[in-house]
């Protein structure tokens, strides 16, 4: 079998393996930096096409406060004079739906007036129940890979962002010639449970999707179709951007990363009720669910969950215990069931045993808990479904893992890291400078910490990340991390910060949490003024730090 090699751009039926950028991005890039040129020159700032910065704009992922705080930003980006400095904008999760929302409208950055009116829609817009309904049933009809990310991409997407988007992503190809190039960022679920980084990060723009660090690619029009051994064979049509949308803002996609929460969230309320059997009970069964997952032995958990078990019996009357004889001679598949099925048991006979939890605060909480790993087991929790362009392909540098499976699993980039730095670090991109605005939650470092340890770990270079503990809880509002060695100078504008907050810096974070009801009007147009103070605060140092790259270069 024939190694795929790099493609004629005109066969649109063959993937290619290549680390290149696609003819497409590059004639776009032609044209964008001619607009990049004239920015600058509008900025006092004298430089000649060859010398033209490669400047990205990264969003990070953060929900509806990503969104909106992503809108207010680039507003304030374009009143300022600086959008047209950015030859790309990138972004994760949230900030995705911004993005799809902007580029609805061909050169939308040469028109401010369309982000107040995407500002309006989200503020005043509704999609109906039905209407969402029928957009499911028509995912349900035309997806032979129909999983929960079509019920969340028909169902709650279009009530966050007010809009059901049909237009697909390579439409973009021919209307935005004046705006950034956009790239959306997602990853293969299954490459991270297998740790094979140099897999996991995938991205779409609007020519090309693909493996961004282990470079293979498919036409983006031809994203879902079937392929063998690198060839398409059956034609699928393309994902619509409301679909699009939800995959990459999946947040409940990742069963682990929902189980580690919900046990941590789950230790701490347990405390107040010290050594009671019942918190302890369920905990055994989340870090039993969560180690399966993980593929980790959970043969001490089965023993403390016997001892926990003692006496008990199931709504039947039969006793709950797993047989330590069956179980030490069952395999790993056997051990796997026997599990699951103690989960199952544990779930549906909970209050039969304690009753003393009723009417506690944990009557609250342990039913949902409980609903939630009953659903879990009981059900299905696949996300993000698609038939594997790689299947059986021929690539030797590729993980042998990755080319298997005739179907993938795509997810929310933010379940690994909250900011797309790896499409801006990909090195035929020649990125010079990176201006990440961060509307993650928790650690307002983040997202810097968890790049650079990626970075290490795939041998890419990335700027020394430094910064002092009153960061983490009193973090500024702009940042400079100067790139050496081929890495790129990093700009992090954290969303919230004492510059544009003062002494209402926790008010301002517990106000804009990231899983709440949709936002008021009036929240909106505050987040936006808040997210745009980051811009106008910072001008000068925007445009300096640009002055540098040019120096440079």
């Amino acid at each position: 079998m024939a190694q795929v090699r790099l493609i004629n751009i005109c066969n649109t039926n063959v993937l290619k393996i290549q680390h290149s950028l696609s003819d497409g991005e590059k004639n776009y890039l032609s044209g964008r930096k001619l607009c990049v040129q004239k920015c600058l020159v509008k900025n006092h700032i004298s430089c000649t096409l060859s010398k033209v910065p490669n400047i990205a704009i990264l969003g990070s992922g953060g929900g509806e406060r990503a969104m909106v705080g992503l809108l207010g930003s680039l507003s304030q980006m374009g009143e300022q004079g600086l959008l047209d400095a950015a030859l790309y904008m990138s972004g994760v999760s949230g900030s995705t739906w911004c993005m799809a929302s902007l580029y609805e409208k061909a050169n939308w950055s040469s028109d401010m007036k369309h982000i107040k009116v995407v500002a309006e829609r989200l503020g005043h817009g509704s999609v109906s129940l039905m209407d969402r309904v029928w957009h499911l049933i028509g995912y349900y009809r035309a997806n032979a890979n129909f999983s929960l990310t079509d019920v969340w991409a028909a169902l709650v997407v279009p009530a966050i962002v007010k809009k059901i988007d049909k237009s697909t992503l390579s439409n973009y190809q021919k209307c935005h010639d004046k705006d950034p190039y956009p790239i959306y960022t997602i990853i293969n679920q299954d490459c991270k449970y297998e740790h094979l980084q140099n897999e996991t990060f995938f991205e779409l723009t609007p020519h090309e999707a693909g493996y961004t660090l282990a470079g293979a690619f498919v036409e983006t029009s031809n994203f879902g179709s079937i392929f063998n051994k690198g060839v398409l064979t059956t034609s699928k049509p393309e994902m619509d951007m409301t679909y699009l949308q939800g995959l990459c803002g999946s947040a409940l996609a990742d069963r682990e990363v929902i189980l580690k929460i919900l046990k941590e969230w789950l230790e701490e309320e347990a405390a107040a009720l010290q050594s009671h059997a019942g918190p302890r009970l369920i905990l055994q069964v989340l870090e039993l669910n969560y180690c399966i997952l993980r593929g980790e032995d959970w043969t001490h958990l089965v023993v403390e969950l016997n001892t926990l078990l003692k006496g008990k019996k199931t709504v039947s009357g039969r006793d709950l215990m797993i047989n330590e004889d069956e179980w030490l001679e069952a395999d790993l598949k056997s051990r796997k069931k026997l599990a699951l099925g103690l989960s199952l048991e544990i779930c549906q006979s909970f209050w039969s045993w304690f009753q003393d939890l009723k009417n506690a605060i944990w009557d609250f909480i342990v039913k949902k808990i409980l609903k939630f790993v009953e659903g879990l087991l009981k059900l299905f929790w696949i996300w993000g479904t698609n038939y594997n362009y790689l299947h059986s392909v021929n690539a030797p540098h590729i993980d042998q893992r990755l080319l298997q499976s005739e179907t993938t699993h795509f997810e929310d980039a933010g379940l690994l890291v909250n900011s797309p730095y790896m499409s801006a670090l990909r090195a035929e991109r020649e990125i010079d400078l990176i201006i990440s605005f961060d509307f993650s939650a928790g650690s307002p470092m983040e997202t810097l910490t968890e790049t650079a340890k990626e970075c290490k770990d795939l041998g890419i270079s990335f700027p020394a990340i430094n910064y002092s503990q009153s960061d983490m809880s009193s973090p500024k509002g702009f940042y400079v991390f100067k790139g050496v060695n081929k890495a790129p100078t990093v700009i992090h504008i954290p969303l919230f910060n004492v510059d544009n907050c003062g002494s209402e810096l926790e008010d301002y974070r517990k106000k804009y949490d990231t899983f709440q009801g949709a936002y008021s009007p009036e929240m909106i147009e505050d987040l936006m003024k808040k997210a745009g103070e980051n811009v106008l605060n910072n001008k000068e140092y925007l445009l300096r730090e640009i002055k540098d790259i040019i120096k440079q270069k």
